[in-house]
Parts: structure tokens; C-alpha cells; sequence
């Protein structure tokens, strides 16, 4: 009954002048640079626009202009912005020899929107980027081998010496995975060891490799979810279980990031891999806040993540076709994110940079458009 009244209640709201989508994209539209880019006002590291307008453009081309009419000049704007972002080795955001806007992330959006685009004057950028993030896995060409934990994963991109291994997570592996299915990458190989890596922080129970944080081997509860990073220790905002055995917990997040990273690493959607992770986010249901995460974590995750926790779970139910009627209670916790512009932020977000209305609002943009589908089916 409460789904169904809130089902009510966003019909009652898109039948308005403009329903929250409309003004949400209306909104991003508008804070636009005359240079066709998205620049953070919230965050320096961001201002440069490399890796918000990649991730940006690509959310507002999901949305079809039955939905909303994009702005065609706007978006041919956005287009070369991200075009002259991109190096000659395919790597976008890096703007200068000590700064770097998350490259991995970039890339693989920027990817994504030429992809989508399809506009044959970017074949040479599309195959640079491709190689380029085949180069980024943590394999043997990057001197890492099997029996290291961050072996078929993706990291954040920085500069490092061979060997060596910097922030490993799997929200970037996640991105990267789905840039290069999305573009038809012709090799298996890197999706096979990408699949050795989501072994480990799903810990299947036919994993060997000894779970951190200790180092000797040892079985750890299997519940089908995931953790972030056998590495970044912090990653990790489920934090460690200290019971008996010391392991990283699943969370919601994390494993909406596994689950789709599975998928775009070629395993079925009727995987028991897949299955087991979908089981897990049914039992932690809450949309409220992300589930898995202790609600009196000194960092506060559980309210740090709220939007993300939304957008990642309207990936899943997007990727597996499941009714997004499900949903719909996430429309209530949005509404205490929106503002009188049509803008989204959570102010307690700034740990993931929620607290920035580009990242906020591109966040709810994707729920909404998902709650909007299913209202028109």
C-alpha cells in the first residue's frame, strides 16, 4: 500500500508543470561553462571538469527526449569539450603533470558518451581509449601477477612504477568494465581476470587467496555481497568485522558496484554469482540508507553515501530489468535532497562528494529517470 501511494504521489508530481526529472536536467543544463564542460564549485580537484562532464553528458543522454528535450547546441558543446579532453593515449583527466581528475573514471565515461554518440569522427579516440584501459588492468603487463589481491582489477589511474599498485577499488573497476563492454572490446582475456578479482571481495567460498585483513588463510561468511578493496583498507565502509575470524562485511553499495561489475564482466544474469549478490541487496532493502554499513561509523557512510546507495541500486534494477515500482520509496528519500531549483545535495555527503549539487543532482537524475520509465510503461 505505502509503494502505491507513493507510486500516486510521483504520478501526481510529473503531471505538474515540470516533474522533478525535467527540473533536475533543467538545473544541470544551466550550470554548463560557456566551454562546454561541468566545473566543480565544491571541490578543486574537480574543478577542472574532466571528470564531471564525461559522467554528466553520458546520465543526460540516457534520457530520451520524450522525457526531456535536450538542448542539441549544449550538448554538440559538451561533445568537444570531452573530445579535446582526451589525450593522444586515450586517457582523459589529466590536466597537468601533478593533477589528475580520477583518469580511470574519465576515460571510461567519456567512452561510454562517444559510444553512444557514434559519430564515425571518433573511431582513433574510441580505440585509444580502449587500449588505454586495457593497459590500466592490474595484470602481468603492469607486473602484478595471480597471486597479488588487486590481480584483474582497476584502480584509480595515477602514474605508478612497475609493480606497484596504487588506489584499488571496485567502483572504478565497475566503470571501466562496463566502458569496455559497452564498446564492443574485442578481448576476453581482460574480463576473465576481472572476474578473478570480483572473486576475492565477493569471498565465493572457492576463493583461495587469503582473505585480508589477515594473511594467513581462512574461511570468511559468504552472504553473495561485496566489500570495495582487498587493499584500500578505507574503502571499505563497512569497516572490519573483529567476531573470531577478522573480515571486510558486505554492503549495499559495494555490492550494487559488484553485482553490475559481474554482469559487465560477461557473467549471466542467471549466474549464481549474480543471483546470490541480487539475494543479498532483497534482504537489505532499505533505501533509506545504504545496508551493511554500521550506523555509528565515526565517518558516518551510512548517511555519506545516501544518493549513490540510490543511483547504484537503480543501475542494478535498470541492468536486470526488474519492476522499478520496487523503487519507488527512493523518491521519498530524494525529496529530502532536492531544492528549490531543482538541484539535489546531501550536505552530509561530503566524504563522497554528495555535498556538490553536479554530482548530487546527476545522482538522482538516474533514479528518477528510472522511477520515470517505469511510470510510462
Amino acid at each position: 500500500m505505502r509503494i502505491l501511494l507513493l507510486f500516486l504521489l510521483f504520478l501526481q508530481c510529473s503531471t505538474q508543470k515540470e516533474s522533478p526529472l525535467s527540473s533536475a536536467c533543467s538545473w544541470l543544463w544551466s550550470q554548463q561553462a560557456p566551454d562546454g564542460g561541468w566545473h566543480s564549485n565544491t571541490h578543486g580537484i574537480l574543478q577542472g571538469g574532466l571528470a564531471y562532464s564525461p559522467y554528466i553528458l553520458y546520465t543526460l543522454m540516457q534520457v530520451p527526449d520524450n522525457m526531456y528535450h535536450h538542448p542539441q547546441d549544449q550538448k554538440k558543446r559538451a561533445l568537444e569539450f570531452i573530445r579535446r579532453s582526451i589525450g593522444e593515449n586515450g586517457r582523459v583527466g589529466e590536466t597537468g603533470a601533478e593533477i589528475l581528475e580520477y583518469p580511470n573514471y574519465a576515460t571510461s565515461y567519456a567512452l561510454r558518451v562517444l559510444v553512444q554518440e557514434n559519430d564515425p569522427v571518433d573511431a582513433d579516440r574510441i580505440h585509444n581509449m580502449r587500449r588505454y584501459l586495457l593497459y590500466e588492468q592490474f595484470t602481468e603487463n603492469r607486473g602484478i601477477s595471480p597471486d597479488q589481491l588487486v590481480y584483474g582489477a582497476w584502480g584509480f589511474g595515477e602514474k605508478l612504477t612497475h609493480g606497484s599498485f596504487g588506489h584499488v577499488d571496485l567502483s572504478h573497476t565497475r566503470r571501466v568494465l562496463q566502458a569496455l563492454q559497452e564498446s564492443k572490446t574485442d578481448s576476453i582475456t581482460y574480463a576473465q581476470k576481472a572476474r578473478f578479482f570480483l572473486r576475492m571481495v565477493q569471498k565465493r567460498p572457492e576463493e583461495t587467496r587469503p582473505q585480508p585483513p589477515l594473511e594467513e588463510p581462512h574461511t570468511v561468511p559468504y552472504d553473495g555481497g561485496f566489500y570495495s578493496s582487498p587493499v584500500v583498507w578505507g574503502s571499505n565502509k563497512a569497516g572490519i568485522n573483529d567476531d573470531s575470524v577478522r573480515y571486510f562485511p558486505s554492503y549495499a553499495t559495494a555490492t550494487a558496484d559488484g553485482l553490475l561489475a559481474l554482469l559487465s564482466a560477461g557473467v549471466p544474469p542467471n549466474d549464481q554469482r549474480v543471483l546470490d549478490a541480487l539475494l543479498w541487496l532483497k534482504k537489505h532493502d532499505d533505501l533509506s540508507q545504504p545496508g551493511g554499513i554500521p550506523t555509528n561509523n565515526p565517518a558516518q557512510w551510512n548517511l555519506v553515501l545516501r544518493l549513490y546507495h540510490l543511483s547504484s541500486r537503480a543501475d542494478v534494477y535498470r541492468a536486470l530489468a526488474l519492476p522499478a515500482t520496487e523503487m519507488m520509496p527512493a523518491l521519498e528519500v530524494l525529496q529530502q535532497f532536492q531544492q528549490s531549483d531543482g538541484s539535489y545535495s546531501n550536505p552530509m555527503g561530503a566524504g563522497n562528494k554528495e555535498d556538490d549539487p553536479l554530482l548530487a543532482t546527476v545522482l538522482a537524475i538516474n533514479v528518477l529517470h528510472l522511477l520515470t520509465t517505469s511510470k510510462t510503461h
